[in-house]
């Protein structure tokens, strides 16, 4: 069966809600709530890649009182390491230590906090540039896949220090293994469009035998300059649209193990 993988990227306002706030679980958040509801009407299964600190917020200060409910529901929900913080444009220079480092503390707050079964062995990093000694790096802490941009038809991206001919064959919708690591490309950038030009561009997209959708985290909250108010619905369309032409929703980390 065809597959569908939808992740959210810059996530952090939300745990940084939860642990200030008195929620009594993560669904009484209304943004996690978002993603409950979808995923109990189309079985999605969401991948949220964190930033590790945040305006006086980190991970570390992350509650832990949630762990249990994290776990029981790790079969959909997943977390895992996107970027230090929001300012970080690029990691093409990295150093390995540097990756390392960063990644490793994220990951041991998501065990600590999320339990280890919520943590994905795939992610984006932040603007899909990272170093060979980066993506080195990332391999050691369990990350066996990244997915990236790589443009449009018209306009190349070269995403993860890979060969312009890597990029091309990412961006007509194959999955590439490359020094170990699965790639994958983003198809839609769900906050860049409404929710007509959604549709049709997954029109174009029905015969890939995988598609890729994302959204950053920042656009649901209504302080947020760029705020979407409808995020929910937008997402509830796309999925709907996917279900329609046959794909079934999985986690990166389980489209690579099959191919």
């Amino acid at each position: 069966m065809k597959g569908f993988c939808f992740t959210v990227d810059d996530n952090i306002w939300c745990l940084k809600e939860l642990s200030q706030g008195n929620y009594e679980s993560i669904f009484s958040h209304p943004y996690l709530a978002v993603y409950k509801r979808l995923h109990e009407r189309f079985g999605v299964k969401v991948q949220l890649n964190l930033f590790y600190e945040e305006n006086g917020f980190d991970l570390s200060q992350m509650t832990a009182r949630f762990r249990v409910e994290w776990e029981d529901n790790a079969d959909w929900l997943k977390l895992s390491y996107h970027a230090l913080h929001h300012d970080i444009t690029s990691y093409e220079n990295v150093t390995y230590k540097t990756m390392y480092e960063e990644c490793a503390k994220t990951n041991r707050e998501i065990i600590r906090f999320a339990g280890e079964a919520s943590l994905a062995k795939s992610t984006t990093i932040h603007f899909c540039k990272c170093s060979g000694e980066g993506i080195s790096a990332l391999k050691e802490c369990g990350y066996e896949g990244l997915l990236g941009l790589y443009g449009t038809q018209e306009q190349l991206r070269i995403s993860y220090g890979l060969s312009e001919e890597a990029c091309k064959r990412l961006q007509g919708g194959e999955l590439l293994k490359v020094n170990g690591v699965w790639h994958l490309g983003i198809d839609i950038v769900l906050n860049r469009f409404c929710t007509q030009e959604i549709l049709k561009m997954l029109d174009a997209l029905k015969t890939h035998e995988v598609v890729s959708v994302m959204i950053h985290e920042q656009f649901f909250y209504p302080h947020y300059r760029s705020y979407q108010a409808d995020f929910e619905e937008k997402l509830a369309k796309t999925f709907e649209k996917l279900l329609t032409f046959g794909y079934e929703s999985r986690f990166a980390e389980e489209i690579f193990l099959n191919k």
